[in-house]
């Protein structure tokens, strides 16, 4: 896992660096790196609205298969997989956007954890020397991976200890400020009351990330069951991803630094804005039926080609049988005549054995 934290937290630490250099704030600079995060996703996600429209209509298709090849497996899959190539559709498609919202917080989690060397662009040499200080100073770290943090408020509360390294890094790490709204982002969120028995607002944290998650969820539900055709199993994979992360999001803001918890509230603010966009810019009703309109055409098209097809080689072939028999009676009537009446027969019989409409044979059907 810290891994996955260090890969992910580099290019991160970067863009958050940029963020807070901008605003000179810590939560303003979460603000703007999680708006950063959602407009360089919001490909993704449209995508995947686009997908959930696409189901609606794909959807029938696949339970007429059902139907068709439900006790026989093999045949089933094959069907689907043929259904899948047909329509250009992906089942995982949809699934993206909330995928690749893991290494955004993976590599949030390293920025906020480690602010000494994303954020004052410390050295990891740097920093395990300041570190290493408070160790002989009589200082344990409780948790290697919140080092940086333990090590940035042993600065502030006792900075004579790192007398012997520089002290503009000293100064720039003790008035480095990670609180907003007078609670300390670089806290994790506790389930007990404070020893003077006042109430962690901190808890509040990890209830606004659930709440935000939740708005999300019922109204993308709600606009899917009323939004579209099928919209019920259309929406109900996506409700149920949803769930998960709400539950999810809970669970990891109690167990990481409340900054981590800000990203995500501002995330799901931001979220849900996008997806009321994204209902009113993109009806998924009128998407469905503009899908539905393309299939049919592109199916009418290539029956239309199969078809002008096969008459070119039915008359291909009159023709060709023209040249190398004769008739009755065209001996008294033009070649040309000839080859005319022949070929109209032949389109006639075409038209009726496959319910067609006759097409008259013109000059440049003889040609």
């Amino acid at each position: 896992m810290q891994f996955l934290m260090k890969i992910f937290g580099w290019p991160f630490g970067w863009v958050m660096l940029l963020c807070y250099m901008v605003s000179g704030n810590y939560a303003i600079a979460l603000f703007l790196f999680t708006l950063v995060t959602r407009i360089a996703l919001f490909p993704l996600s449209l995508k995947q609205h686009m997908e959930q429209a696409k189901m609606a209509v794909f959807k029938p298709k696949l339970d007429n298969l059902q139907q068709k090849y439900g006790n026989n497996k093999q045949k089933y899959n094959e069907e689907v997989q043929k259904l899948y190539q047909e329509e250009g559709y992906s089942p995982l498609s949809g699934c993206l956007p909330a995928i690749i919202q893991f290494p955004v917080l993976f590599g949030v989690i390293d920025v906020v954890y480690k602010p000494l060397y994303h954020i004052l662009r410390l050295s990891t040499d740097l920093i395990t020397q300041l570190e290493a200080a408070a160790e002989a100073a009589g200082y344990s770290f409780s948790q290697s991976y919140a080092s940086q943090i333990e090590l940035m408020n042993i600065v502030k509360t006792n900075p004579s200890i790192f007398a012997g390294f520089d002290a503009d890094v000293i100064g720039k790490i003790a008035s480095f400020n990670m609180t907003a709204f007078g609670l300390d982002l670089s806290a994790i969120p506790q389930l007990k009351l404070m020893l003077d028995g006042s109430f962690n607002w901190l808890l509040m944290i990890p209830l606004f990330c659930g709440l935000t998650s939740l708005a999300t969820s019922v109204y993308t539900f709600k606009r899917g069951m009323s939004g579209q055709a099928g919209g019920a199993a259309a929406a109900g994979t996506s409700f149920g991803m949803m769930l998960f992360m709400i539950g999810f999001s809970v669970y990891i803001a109690f167990i990481v630094p409340a900054g981590v918890g800000i990203y995500w509230v501002f995330s799901n603010l931001l979220m849900f804005l996008q997806t009321v966009y994204l209902y009113w810019k993109h009806d998924p009703k009128k998407l469905a039926e503009k899908i539905a309109a393309e299939q049919d055409a592109a199916k009418e098209k290539r029956r239309q080609e199969r078809v002008e097809a096969r008459q070119k080689y039915n008359d291909e072939k009159a023709v060709g049988a023209i040249g190398t028999a004769g008739a009755p009676g065209e001996k008294t009537m033009g070649q040309k005549e000839s080859n005319r009446r022949r070929l109209a027969e032949a389109r006639k019989r075409d038209a009726e054995k496959y319910g067609e409409e006759y097409v008259e044979v013109t000059d440049e059907d003889l040609k």
